[in-house]
C-alpha cells in the first residue's frame, strides 16, 4: 500500500502545479496530438472519442511523465474535432514498480485531501469521487472531481477528470469517461509505441 500512496501524492502533484492552465487559452498554435507516448512507450496516452493530447503541456523527461487531455476542438481553436462534452483529463504515469499496489478509493481520497463522497474498484481500476478541488484547477470549474488508477505492465497511471461546474461528468458520467478513457490507453499501451499523431 505505501507505493500506491506515494504514487497518489506523485500524481495530485502534479495536477496542482498548473500543467492544466494552458489548456483554458488553447495550444498556442501547436496542433493538437491524437496520442502521445509516455516514458519510452510503455504507457500511450490516448482520451476518448472527440478529446485530444495537448501538446504544450506535455512533460516527458526522467521522474516525470504527464499529460493533458482535453477538447480535440477546443485545442485546435475549433478548427478539428467534433464537439463534446468540455473537460480536462490528465495522465500521470509512475515510475516502474514491480510490486506497486492498486491504492483504494480511500487511499487517493485521504492523499488528496479530500472527502471521498463515491468510489470503486471495477475491472482493475481503482475510481475516487471526490468533493472538492477541482474548481481550483479548472477556471470555471466543479467542485466534484473523478479520479483513477490503474497498472500498465509495471507502472501505475493515475488519471483525473475536471469538467464545469454542473456538467454531467461532474457526476457519475465522469467515471464512465475514465473508464473508456483507461480502456482505448490500455489497448494502444499494448501495442507497439508509435510516434505522436496529429489529431
Amino acid at each position: 500500500m505505501r507505493h500506491g500512496l506515494s504514487f497518489a501524492a506523485y500524481a495530485v502533484a502534479g495536477v496542482l502545479s498548473g500543467c492544466v492552465a494552458p489548456v483554458a487559452g488553447g495550444s498556442a498554435g501547436s496542433a493538437p496530438l491524437a496520442r502521445a507516448a509516455l516514458v519510452s512507450g510503455d504507457v500511450v496516452a490516448i482520451g476518448p472519442e472527440g478529446y485530444c493530447v495537448d501538446p504544450v503541456t506535455l512533460a516527458r523527461r526522467p521522474g516525470r511523465n504527464f499529460a493533458v487531455v482535453a477538447s480535440c476542438r477546443i485545442l485546435s481553436d475549433g478548427e478539428t474535432g467534433p464537439m463534446v462534452e468540455p473537460a480536462v483529463m490528465t495522465v500521470t504515469v509512475g515510475p516502474r514498480q514491480a510490486t506497486a499496489a492498486l491504492p483504494s478509493p480511500a487511499v487517493m481520497a485521504t492523499q488528496a485531501g479530500q472527502r471521498l463522497i463515491g468510489g470503486r474498484e471495477q475491472d482493475g481500476v481503482a475510481l475516487a469521487h471526490l468533493a472538492s478541488g477541482g474548481d481550483a484547477v479548472l477556471e470555471a470549474g466543479d467542485p466534484r472531481y473523478w479520479r483513477a488508477v490503474y497498472r500498465q505492465g509495471s507502472r501505475l497511471v493515475a488519471l483525473a477528470l475536471y469538467a464545469p461546474e454542473g456538467s454531467p461528468l461532474a457526476e457519475e458520467a465522469g467515471a464512465e469517461m475514465l473508464l473508456q478513457m483507461q480502456d482505448r490507453m490500455a489497448a494502444a499501451s499494448a501495442a507497439p509505441a508509435e510516434a505522436d499523431a496529429g489529431n
